[in-house]
């Protein structure tokens, strides 16, 4: 995992961009009370988006992401995701919710559609999750939009050589391994169904 995910980018490093876009796939709808946002994994997408937009690197942002799979009586991604940024104080207007997309393709089709129509031409920054960077950003590609990469929500540490570190094996090290292999599974299957 620690191969396969992107380098980390300082914030310092990033320049001034007009609109970051952001998938969805960190919070679940299915939780209740509805009265509030339920982050999964990974959240570090949307928190990192709005740190970003706080220290004026971002003016606009972009979230994108529908019901997934079948929750019909859920709210869509993207919506909760907005729901979160105007709670934090991002004006309503510095937000565009993508909110039919069900997978990373169709993020990345949607996506494209909304910056043709609305943000032309601008400088654009994709903020995933830096294992699932890899297959957002071919997908973006694909699209003919022309963006740089923010990742975010990592699933490793930088190594060290203690001994705990080394030595002792860790029962998370499945769960990564299931991630891992999901975006590679992933991958190869959109490559097969053209959307690569």
């Amino acid at each position: 995992m620690l191969w396969w995910e992107y380098e980390p980018v300082p914030f310092s490093e990033i320049g001034e961009y007009d609109v970051a876009i952001v998938f969805s796939g960190v919070t679940r709808g299915s939780k209740t009370p509805r009265d509030r946002v339920y982050f999964n994994d990974g959240a570090d997408r949307i928190t990192h988006t709005l740190q970003l937009y706080n220290e004026g690197k971002v003016k606009h942002i972009i979230v994108s992401g529908g019901l997934g799979f079948a929750q019909v009586e859920n709210s869509a991604a993207a919506n909760r995701l907005k729901s979160f940024l105007t709670m934090a104080g991002v004006p309503d207007s510095a937000v565009t919710v993508e909110s039919e997309a069900v997978n990373t393709y169709e993020n990345a089709v949607k996506t494209a559609e909304i910056l043709n129509r609305d943000f032309r031409g601008k400088k654009y920054l994709l903020v995933t999750s830096a294992f699932h960077m890899k297959r957002s950003e071919l997908c973006l590609k694909k699209q003919g939009v022309e963006f740089d990469v923010f990742p975010a929500g990592y699933l490793t540490d930088r190594p060290t050589f203690n001994f705990e570190d080394v030595v002792i094996p860790r029962a998370n090290a499945i769960d990564k391994w299931e991630k891992l292999f999901k975006e590679w599974v992933g991958i190869a299957t959109y490559k097969v169904m053209g959307y690569l």
